[in-house]
């Protein structure tokens, strides 16, 4: 694996349960905020969603990232859904919206619940039905059939769809909607989406990868965030990009900052490990993001920028940013 020769993109990753306790108009504050200190200054942002938290769900990640957008000028927001205990047709239908208020900067973190996460979220829903059993292998395969949903889902629409015809009184070119028909282990979905093709064609999908989970949701996303130690990343990465079906166009490191434990040159060190492991970037983990966004921005990033090839925030899509190809359309393809 090698680098993008456009250098290291660097990212910010928050958890929205982080700040459940407050007050709405505390909220609003905080994360418009956070986003204004960082918009120019990384290529993107993560929002973990607090679904099914033990301490409190917190905001909807999706929804905060799309009331962010408009807030926004640069930073690509990618927002956290636990997609096998929430409608693929819904998480669909608002990535595409957060593309489209965000100009092309939308991505889908795609959490997955395991153990006695899975059993709270399964709860917290109640007893709707089509839920995955609680199975690693089930859960595995579920978040592999939604991820192919969704994607599928936002190539529903093909470019042209939308003719505003005043004459035949049409709005819609029907022969440009396509229903999906997906039929998986655990659930059916028709289609076609509601929302149209957003601007990137397929926003980014993005999973985070741990030491010994199943690389089957891994394989499925185009850019995998690699929780592991630097010794593990660069066997992880390959293992992942030897599936014939990886789709993987970016891995990325997670470090995780906590407020005041290590100093800006041990910090610059760790990175100087991760980038030998051949890693296209850097996610960088806050504990603490109202204290450490501006050390972040006065200190850290000048000092990364100084020792290693770390890019400047760069403008355009956030498939760009990550240097994936354009997303061609199957149903257009098909053809």
């Amino acid at each position: 694996m090698t680098t993008i020769a456009i250098g290291l993109t660097v990212g910010v990753g928050f958890d929205v349960a982080a700040r459940s306790g407050n007050r709405r108009e505390d909220q609003r504050d905080h994360w418009q905020a956070l986003i204004a200190q960082i918009d120019e200054a990384v290529d993107f942002v993560t929002l973990d969603d607090g679904f099914a938290h033990a301490e409190g769900d917190g905001l909807d990640a999706v929804l905060l990232a799309n009331w962010l957008a408009p807030r926004s000028r640069n930073i690509g927001i990618i927002a956290g859904a636990p997609v096998s205990f929430l409608e693929p047709f819904h998480v669909s239908t608002a990535i595409a919206t957060l593309d489209f208020v965000s100009g092309g900067r939308a991505g889908l973190l795609v959490q997955q619940y395991r153990g006695a996460q899975a059993a709270q979220a399964k709860h917290a829903l109640g007893e709707l039905g089509g839920f995955p059993p609680a199975q690693s292998t089930a859960l595995d395969q579920d978040i592999r059939d939604a991820i192919e949903v969704i994607r599928l889902l936002w190539d529903s629409w093909e470019d042209g769809t939308i003719i505003r015809d005043k004459e035949s009184q049409r709005f819609l070119d029907g022969s440009k909607l396509h229903y999906v028909n997906f039929k998986g282990t655990g659930f059916d979905i028709l289609g076609p989406s509601i929302t149209p093709r957003p601007p990137q064609g397929q926003p980014v999908i993005a999973v985070t990868y741990r030491q010994d989970e199943d690389l089957l949701a891994a394989t499925a996303a185009d850019i995998v965030f690699l929780r592991l130690a630097a010794t593990s990343i660069g066997d992880a990465a390959e293992r992942i990009r030897s599936f014939a079906s990886s789709k993987t166009g970016a891995f990325i490191a997670d470090v995780t900052l906590e407020a005041g434990r290590h100093t800006t040159a041990e910090l610059v060190a760790q990175f100087a490990g991760l980038a030998r492991s051949g890693i296209n970037g850097i996610r960088l983990l806050l504990a603490d993001p109202a204290e450490q966004v501006a050390y972040l921005g006065s200190e850290l990033l000048p000092a990364l920028r100084a020792a290693f090839p770390v890019r400047a925030a760069a403008g355009g899509s956030l498939r760009d940013r990550f240097g994936l190809p354009l997303a061609a359309n199957r149903f257009t393809a098909a053809a």
